[in-house]
């Protein structure tokens, strides 16, 4: 029998419902039925799910999960626990209007740790009072032993922020890890460094999972780091990841013993995957070979991300990335406004104290220009919130543009370009309802079958894209926005009702 039926049949039997009334009241044939119960068949529509929760009068936590365990049943486990995956990364991804949020999207409390990790505020206090302490001359550069054990998580955790501390004071100072980014007081501990001025490098080889189990229901490893890593972009750190696969659990749990390191340019940690003990090594000869090996390791790895930072080469990207017969998929708060721009509001919104201005927006035009025709083809798919596009129109801005290049749309151009958008409400624009309408204003996806990039403010204010072509990143994203469900969305009515709204209010 398959889950659907098992929980059919049990609330039948829990509630004492007669079978004959219900496929009446539902509107199908008692056969049918009762090849629902035997795990035979499955409805084909919610709409007779529905009826049967009414029918048995469910609590509306049973009738969620009547409603789950048909979806499982209509489009397979695997497929099922892939989308609420992708929807639980959406709904927590962090945002740079709110710092305070940030800590707590970047995984809360390891399930394997014991000693709560401290917030990115209070990790910064605690390294600036050690640096405070090295300037005043009261302490001198750490020195660290040949070899020394670390046999609890407190110990650990005490020497992970000595050695960072030591780095960053450091001219020319780096930090590799290689190890999974569920060890949160470290990274709570690298948030805190977006606050100094000297920037300390830092390379990370990270292991992503290549098998996936569709016979329960687990997490997305891969989402999850993703979710982590996130916020050290966010805080502007000069901050490298390269990936390679291998099978999470077994790699890192298990007996595996010291399978994560921490490298500085005078030391070495290694410690368990679990983060509750370790060694620490001061000796030269050891940290210059696990050095070696780190990068050994790296130059086997390929790069997670691919960030840019120029308006040219983001422009040159972009380009690159839309090709004609490739199928787009966007997720972002307001609507895509860039195929509508054309020369003369283009001429309008560059701020005219811009140096090299005559350039950029020739620069600008000719990138317009070329994507105005991919919005025309039905490969074409954005996903954005009513709030994004509220904001756009009270505001004049949108992140789609580097904040520091233009002046915000007058009235006239937000009514203007609301008008070239709203023919293609709802087939192309897609406006987005319930819990993905709190999209982060600052955040935009786009995915195709073969590259996808991020987009984000960080905590400078700087626009930042991020390349990535993990396909199982890619597959996923691309199958949860292709496969939305219709309650997430608008309907064309609606949207033209909004739209009217709008433009009489600007």
């Amino acid at each position: 029998m398959s889950t659907f039926s098992r929980l059919l049949n049990s609330l039948v039997h829990q509630k004492d419902i007669a079978v004959y009334p219900m496929t009446q009241y539902c509107g199908i044939d008692r056969t049918l039925m009762y090849k629902y119960l035997n795990g035979k068949d499955y409805p084909r529509e919610q709409a007779i799910v529905d009826r049967m929760a009414d029918f048995m009068r469910l609590s509306p936590s049973e009738s969620e999960e009547l409603l789950t365990a048909w979806q499982i049943e209509k489009i397979g486990w695997k497929e099922w626990n892939s989308r609420r995956n992708v929807e639980d990364f959406l709904l927590n991804l962090p945002d740079i209007s709110d710092f305070s949020k940030i800590s707590k999207t970047s995984g809360g409390s390891s399930a394997k740790q014991t000693t709560n990790a401290p917030s990115a505020s209070n990790s910064l206090q605690e390294l600036q009072g050690k640096h405070d302490r090295h300037a005043n001359g009261s302490f001198a550069r750490a020195c660290y032993p040949d070899c020394r054990a670390l046999p609890t998580q407190t110990a650990l955790n005490n020497v992970i922020s000595q050695v960072i501390m030591d780095e960053i004071q450091k001219e020319n100072g780096r930090l590799c890890l290689m190890l999974q980014p569920d060890y949160d007081y470290l990274f709570h501990l690298l948030m805190g460094l977006g606050e100094y001025e000297h920037q300390l490098p830092i390379d990370h080889i990270l292991c992503l999972g290549n098998s996936s189990q569709s016979d329960k229901a687990v997490q997305d490893h891969n989402l999850v780091y993703l979710q982590k890593i996130l916020p050290l972009y966010v805080r502007a750190l000069d901050y490298n990841i390269y990936y390679y696969y291998d099978a999470v659990e077994s790699h890192f749990s298990n007996l595996n013993g010291l399978s994560c390191l921490i490298l500085t340019s005078s030391c070495a940690v290694t410690c368990t995957s679990d983060f509750q003990s370790g060694i620490l090594y001061g000796k030269p000869e050891i940290v210059q070979m696990l050095r070696k090996h780190f990068d050994t390791c790296r130059e086997k790895c390929s790069p997670f991300f691919s960030p840019i930072h120029s308006i040219e080469d983001t422009c040159e990207m972009i380009l690159k990335f839309f090709s004609e017969n490739d199928e787009y998929y966007s997720l972002q708060p307001e609507p895509c406004i860039i195929p509508f721009l054309t020369p003369d509001l283009v001429e309008r919104i560059i701020r005219p104290d811009l140096p090299g201005r005559a350039e950029l927006i020739s620069l600008l035009n000719d990138f317009f220009r070329r994507r105005k025709d991919s919005v025309f083809t039905e490969n074409y798919h954005i996903f954005h919130t009513t709030p994004g596009l509220r904001r756009f129109m009270e505001t004049g801005r949108s992140y789609e543009i580097p904040e520091d290049l233009y002046v915000p749309f007058s009235p006239e151009d937000r009514k203007l370009l609301l008008y070239r958008l709203s023919p293609f409400f709802p087939e192309r624009y897609h406006l987005l309802r319930g819990p993905l309408e709190n999209l982060p204003q600052n955040f935009h996806l786009w995915a195709n079958a073969s590259n996808g990039y991020m987009m984000f403010t960080n905590r400078k204010k700087e626009t930042v894209y991020l390349l990535f072509t993990e396909p199982g990143l890619l597959t996923s994203f691309i199958d949860y926005l292709k496969n939305l469900e219709e309650k997430y969305l608008y309907t064309g009515e609606e949207c033209h009702h909004l739209i009217e709204e709008l433009l009489e209010h600007v």
